[in-house]
């Protein structure tokens, strides 16, 4: 990729998950972590056993396991490494299994725990020990080509994920110790492994436990801005996971070929600049979805980018980075298709396996999981839906938000939230749910609510039967100003009374796509994710800001809300960005949700054209799902611009045209008249009284 000239953006206002990526880049500390970060790794795997030893100890250690729901944890563990369970294709997947003694020793029978990852088994055994030492099988394994198991295979852009995962449950069949049970545990990567077999998988699947992950893809958007700090994020875990042998930090967060930098802190290298006729990809994802046959999809891939892909085999020229690149870098692959390879072919009808989800608020998944409950409320058998549960907590990915400084060489001290990483644990791993489908521990699971979900601002949870739940109302707060609601110090008002006037004076923002508006918390990966106060950010002039009053009353919200513009612009292809904020005792603006439209998609991704400069056009899209109360003395806000940054890719103006800059100004007109009432549509959850 071509070296490109920067911009006069400050690319230090963007926040990585760690603090500092120029010291995690520097030769030196490299070196260090790739000659220790393996020793470090395997001390910890031979520690991890002796720490659950010490946990079932009378006092402290019972104490523990109890306050994070594991009631006892009796069963001393044996474990067999490094069993390498035959694939379909000749292939292995080096796996470990965790026994309880007595079942070792006695040859008896147990129910299974399944957890298929990519991060290295050993890195995590002590997920293995856990389970086993409450009584159950715990197998864990290296999926294809990654982690342990890039030495023997290739990874296969979760292709193989339901193939694979089918050859493991039949294989645990066959085990001395199967009594016909298996669960699968997992979130993130560890819950799309669970996912890929979600379906038609011959029953041998008794409940599963997906958390933070989806079937929709992440990477899907249905107005068409490319998820581009998602994308660099899943560049970069991907290329960690499947080209270093050992556990390696640098794997994930280094950039050796400075393209994630170039990309994420480069707007300039970022621009969106495409004709009607998409002519750069040289594949769709769509097209992948038509294949059934694995050699056909080998072939076309290594014939369409010239490689030399062999899943079977471990990658030994370097291919399934080239595929990357071509992917994720370069742009030749339109991955803005609902699924990826696990999940082709979805539609919730074929779900039979009982099924615990969980996702979070700010969680990066969460968008896609909500599609998902939609479909499974439309199409799933009856049977599955009393057997589907899941919960909404607070919180970011894995908990990461729970880290205020970031992750930083040499560590920062921070206050450590006990009771919020004790509910996290709680949620991820469900041991009352395992004992009622694996222990035949019966609980009255059909008494459990559909879905259980935390609401933002006030500490507590509302038990659902569907999303959104029933009992909605829409409550509309309309834009409105006298022309200057540029930046938090702008005129810019939300009101519950419909504009009556025509001709009020609408608001106006300059839009320069080499200066864009930074992503300030919200859904990311690898970026500072969560709520985090916009107020410094509220100050640029290209962000119109509407606020409502303090509010008089709580307003719970449940749901999606949605947007309504009216706008113009005086290019023929741009972006709006909508952000809805929580304004708290006038000094704190926290972001909730955010989502935008690229204009030439406003009536679907099937059906792109431009706009007419000028022209004003009326807009309409969620903005996002979430849970809030918004409680009485707080103010509602939205931000309304154009970028959002790095989280989005930019739009350059240009609508497929070149120009030596690459990207051109936009004005971006916002009306809010009696003719154009634009407006948040808010849906408000009441209680029966």
């Amino acid at each position: 990729m071509a070296k490109m000239k920067r911009s006069d953006f400050n690319y230090e206002e963007v926040q990585y998950l760690m603090d500092n990526p120029s010291l995690i880049n520097s030769k030196s500390i490299n070196w260090i972590l790739e000659k220790f970060m393996p020793l470090g790794i395997y001390f910890m795997d031979y520690l991890q056993a002796p720490m659950i030893k010490m946990l079932k100890l009378p006092g402290p250690g019972r104490s523990l396991l109890s306050m994070f729901g594991m009631g006892k944890a009796d069963d001393d563990v044996v474990r067999l490494k490094e069993q390498f369970i035959p694939l379909h294709d000749g292939t292995v997947a080096p796996t470990d299994v965790f026994l309880p003694k007595k079942v070792f020793k006695l040859k008896a029978k147990a129910p299974t725990i399944l957890v298929r990852l990519p991060y290295w088994k050993d890195m995590m055994c002590i997920l293995g020990y856990i389970f086993a030492s409450m009584g159950y099988v715990c197998v864990l394994q290296d999926m294809r080509g990654c982690a342990s198991a890039n030495q023997y295979s290739t990874f296969a852009l979760t292709y193989y994920l339901k193939a694979d995962g089918m050859d493991a449950l039949r294989w645990i069949t066959k085990q001395f110790w199967y009594d016909g049970k298996i669960g699968t545990w997992g979130l993130s990567f560890l819950g799309i492994t669970q996912l890929a077999v979600g379906w038609n998988n011959e029953g041998l699947i008794t409940c599963m436990n997906p958390a933070q992950c989806s079937f929709t893809s992440v990477l899907y958007h249905p107005r068409g801005l490319k998820l581009l700090a998602m994308a660099t994020s899943v560049y970069r875990l991907i290329l960690g996971i499947t080209q270093n042998k050992d556990p390696a930090l640098t794997g994930m967060f280094n950039d050796p070929d400075g393209f994630i930098n170039t990309i994420a802190l480069n707007p300039l290298a970022s621009l969106y600049n495409e004709p009607l006729v998409l002519n750069r990809y040289k594949l769709h994802m769509s097209d992948l979805a038509e294949i059934k046959d694995p050699e056909i999809l080998t072939k076309k891939l290594n014939d369409t980018f010239n490689l030399n892909l062999k899943f079977e085999e471990k990658d030994k020229d370097g291919s399934l980075k080239k595929f990357m690149m071509e992917a994720f870098i370069k742009n030749r692959i339109n991955t803005n298709y609902e699924y990826l390879p696990y999940a082709f072919g979805f539609d919730g009808s074929n779900l039979e396996t009982p099924m615990y989800c969980v996702s979070s608020h700010y969680d990066m998944f969460h968008e896609q999981i909500m599609r998902d409950i939609k479909l499974i409320q439309k199409n799933s058998p009856e049977y599955f839906k009393t057997k589907f549960k899941m919960i909404i907590g607070p919180g970011a990915h894995g908990g990461l938000d729970l880290i205020p400084t970031g992750i930083s060489i040499p560590p920062k001290p921070f206050p450590i939230p006990i009771k919020k990483l004790v509910a996290l644990f709680q949620n991820f791993m469900p041991f009352w749910y395992y004992e009622h489908y694996l222990k035949m521990k019966f609980r009255d699971i059909e008494r459990i609510p559909t879905i259980r979900c935390y609401i933002l601002n006030t500490g507590k949870w509302r038990n659902l039967s569907q999303w959104p739940p029933k009992g909605i109302q829409e409550l509309k707060l309309y834009l409105n100003s006298e022309g200057k609601a540029n930046s938090r110090f702008g005129d810019g008002k939300l009101t519950f009374e419909t504009p009556k006037e025509k001709g009020i004076i609408p608001d106006e923002y300059d839009f320069d796509p080499s200066n864009p508006v930074v992503s300030k918390g919200g859904k990311f990966l690898m970026y500072k994710a969560g709520p985090i106060n916009q107020m410094n950010l509220e100050k640029r002039k290209d962000i119109l800001i509407y606020t409502s009053d303090k509010l008089k009353e709580d307003i719970e919200v449940i749901g999606e809300p949605r947007i309504v513009l009216y706008a113009s612009s005086t290019a023929k292809d741009t972006d709006f960005m909508v952000k809805l904020v929580d304004i708290q005792n006038g000094r704190n603006a926290f972001n909730i949700i955010d989502d935008g439209i690229r204009t030439r998609y406003r009536d679907g991704l099937e059906n792109p054209s431009f706009i007419e400069p000028s022209k004003i056009y009326r807009y309409e899209f969620p903005i996002g799902n979430t849970a809030i109360n918004f409680t009485k003395g707080h103010k509602i806000r939205i931000q309304i611009t154009s970028s959002n940054f790095p989280k989005f890719d930019i739009n350059s103006n240009l609508a497929g045209e070149k120009r030596a800059k690459g990207y051109q100004h936009a004005m971006q007109t916002i009306y809010h008249d009696a003719d154009h009432p634009s407006c948040l549509i808010l849906p408000v959850f009441k209680l029966k009284k």
